[in-house]
């Protein structure tokens, strides 16, 4: 057994283990932003399986059992596609929402599926003999399958390809936090493509062919730090349509002399997030609005604070009641269905923010408005605080 390299694969592979559980978290919890997680939980399952072979490899595992034998190979090379999937879905984009763009981005796997059938259709003890062969020089590789610096080549092109493709399309969204994590996976394939780089470099100018389980160390430790620094990685939040009129954006509070540049651009994510339909979520708390902008609840307190000029609860209701007052204006709904659509739990509670914000009770601004309605004129919002 190679103790260095089992040391470093099990290692990896219990850092796996635990990001494993953490994103099936976020995929269970995360009702609306599955696509994302998806991806997340399929790149975190990759490096697992990988951290498994290595530990399989290192061990005597591989003469016992040699059926396993580069058979997850095909699936490694999925990596940089996962990263890249993710990337696009946190923008709000689907990699694969075309068939043919399924098997574009399963042509790495194909390949070395293909060239593998040669290896995998011997018998055992060849494969084993085979390995060892590798182990000690690449040149003593006989089969097709893709081995060592060949095998490397394919996943270190696909992450530079990725990582191009990723630049070459850009970042769909204003949001700091995204934009921001966009950077840090963009960094994790040049990661990849580096240290498969410097291995295939290494060998040909040295003659070393340390093991790929050190190669993938750096990606792991990357990834884990980025995912136990932000507990509550930022996601996409889809735009929902008829989103109402902000309450107050950031130009409306550029004359507040307490909130500072980076409160207001603070607010401005937060309000960017709130008009794409967020309000309308009858569970909306503090804490889903920062875990879905990648910040925390005190610095999203203190920036609606400074920059709205009242609490959390207070921005959310000016929100939901200009959404209500569209809807009582524009269509035929009852109270009762309108308090609920636009985020209220009660519909006591709903009167009372209403007649806040407005003076008067929903019913009330209905007959008011009863004539703009008919003739389909403009409607007087209610006025800001």
């Amino acid at each position: 057994m190679n103790y260095w390299v089992g040391t470093v694969a099990l290692v990896c592979l219990c850092i796996g283990v635990i990001l494993l559980f953490a994103s099936l978290s976020w995929f269970v919890n995360r009702q609306n932003d599955r696509l994302p997680m998806a991806f997340l939980l399929a790149l975190v399952c990759l490096v697992v399986l990988q951290s498994l072979e290595f530990v399989y490899q290192a061990s005597d595992w591989m003469a016992r059992f040699p059926f396993f034998l580069k058979l997850v190979d095909p699936l490694i090379v999925m990596i940089p596609f996962t990263i890249y999937g993710y990337v696009r879905a946190i923008q709000g984009e689907n990699a694969l929402n075309r068939p043919m763009l399924w098997w574009f981005h399963a042509a790495p796997m194909i390949l070395v599926t293909l060239l593998a059938i040669p290896f995998w259709s011997m018998p055992g003890e060849l494969k084993v003999h085979w390995m060892l062969q590798g182990r000690i020089a690449e040149a003593l590789w006989q089969p097709l399958a893709l081995h060592g610096n060949s095998y490397l080549a394919v996943i270190a092109a696909a992450s530079l390809f990725y990582w191009w493709l990723q630049r070459r399309q850009g970042i769909s969204t204003r949001k700091p936090a995204i934009r921001d994590w966009v950077g840090h996976f963009q960094l994790i394939q040049l990661i990849i493509a580096g240290s498969m780089s410097a291995r295939i470099f290494i060998y040909h100018v040295f003659g070393e062919a340390f093991s790929v389980a050190y190669v993938l160390a750096p990606t792991t430790a990357y990834l884990t730090y980025l995912l136990l620094t932000h507990a509550h990685p930022p996601t996409h939040v889809p735009r929902a349509t008829g989103a109402p009129t902000a309450p107050r954006s950031v130009a409306d509070v550029n004359s507040q002399p307490a909130a500072d540049s980076v409160d207001l651009a603070l607010f401005d994510h937060l309000t960017q997030t709130m008009e794409q339909g967020l309000f309308k979520d009858n569970s909306l708390t503090l804490r889903t609005l920062t875990d879905a902008c990648g910040t925390t609840t005190h610095q999203a307190s203190a920036a609606i604070n400074k920059c709205f000029g009242s609490n959390f609860y207070d921005w959310v209701n000016h929100y939901r009641i200009n959404e209500a007052c569209n809807a009582l204006c524009n269509t035929s709904d009852g109270v009762s269905q309108i308090c609920y659509a636009v985020g209220f739990n009660s519909k006591s509670t709903f009167n009372t923010a209403f007649r806040k914000q407005v003076g008067c009770t929903p019913t009330e601004y209905r007959k008011k408005n009863k004539a703009a309605l008919n003739s389909g004129s403009l409607i007087q919002q209610p006025k800001r605080q």
